[in-house]
């Protein structure tokens, strides 16, 4: 049985961020800042359903677990799936309906989500406008899809 999902601000996603450009994000013990607005965004090459765009912005040297932005679609459905690691996750802009563990919850921007490892979990971007998420791994990305 999985853990109960731990919900701080309601938010979503996924999404995702998986490692999207050819060139190596910064450690995320390299000091930066970040901006959504100067984000490079760029297909995800994972097997993820096409629709999902990614701007890496680092890499933790230690856990593999990476922090980057994810995008998609007004009305785009990400397909039921779990991670190996934590997820941690706080929706910028649009509006998104998360389940998780078959609980389902409206999430607006600014709103949080840590979805432990294993949880079942997809995400769906409101129709009126994309979905752009700030998501935090605490491992390695992986997807591993429900069927």
């Amino acid at each position: 049985m999985h853990r109960p999902v731990r919900l701080f601000i309601l938010v979503a996603v996924l999404p995702v961020v998986a490692i999207a450009a050819d060139t190596k994000p910064p450690s995320t013990e390299d000091g930066q800042v970040a901006h959504v607005k100067e984000a490079k965004w760029n297909p995800v090459k994972l097997p993820i359903p096409p629709g999902v765009m990614a701007s890496p912005i680092a890499v933790d040297p230690v856990s593999g677990g990476s922090i980057g932005y994810a995008k998609f679609s007004a009305g785009y459905a990400f397909p039921k799936h779990w991670h190996s690691a934590t997820e941690y996750t706080t929706l910028i802009s649009g509006k998104v309906r998360f389940t998780v563990e078959g609980k389902a919850h409206e999430l607006e921007p600014g709103s949080y989500i840590v979805i432990p490892p294993k949880a079942h979990h997809d995400a769906v971007c409101a129709p009126g406008s994309d979905c752009v998420l700030l998501t935090r791994r605490g491992g390695p990305t992986d997807y591993n899809w429900v069927k």
